[in-house]
């Protein structure tokens, strides 16, 4: 039995005036520049798997995370990702190989809000997840079990950040 990590990110600040459908829709210019700063907090993870929601905005937030220096051995861009509800990704991270030990999730809200909350043990900072998961924000979960064991409030919630927040306090330095 090992202990797992739980990267679950928002995506970065979408541009709202292009016109274009929802799942096309780019990052704006301060979504480039704040998931950049994603990747800062994110370097220090040795990242096994990577669930990337397949829209626009969330490939281009960790492709942006990943040029600010976070890295992922292997990401998995799924059409099933969009759209898809904390329980749904609960189940599949119960089915999860053991080698692995660190998931990031990188999808949208209310999802990630959602996700934190269940998985995470009651606490304020869990609340304050749930209430307001801004964008380009991080929350890092551990599970002391295996993947199989994973459910509601089996996680201890480390940290919840914003990466503007992050890089303006130089927390990232």
């Amino acid at each position: 039995m090992g202990s797992k990590t739980i990267i679950v990110v928002r995506h970065a600040k979408s541009e709202w005036g292009t016109g274009e459908p929802d799942f096309d829709r780019p990052l704006a210019r301060r979504g480039f520049r704040d998931a950049y700063a994603l990747g800062a907090i994110l370097a220090p993870y040795c990242i096994d798997l990577v669930w990337c929601s397949p829209a626009r905005r969330t490939r281009e937030t960790w492709e942006q995370a990943c040029a600010g220096g976070a890295h992922g051995d292997q990401v998995d861009v799924r059409r099933s990702f969009y759209g898809m509800w904390s329980e749904s990704l609960i189940s599949e991270m119960a089915a999860l190989d053991e080698s692995l030990a660190v998931l990031a999730i990188v999808n949208h809200q209310p999802t990630v809000g959602d996700l934190v909350y269940t998985l995470a043990q009651p606490s304020s900072l869990a609340q304050q997840a749930a209430e307001f998961f801004p964008t380009a924000a991080v929350a890092i979960l551990t599970h002391a079990g295996d993947w199989g064991t994973i459910g509601e409030h089996t996680c201890t919630l480390e940290k919840f950040t914003r990466a503007r927040a992050a890089a303006q306090s130089g927390e990232n330095r």
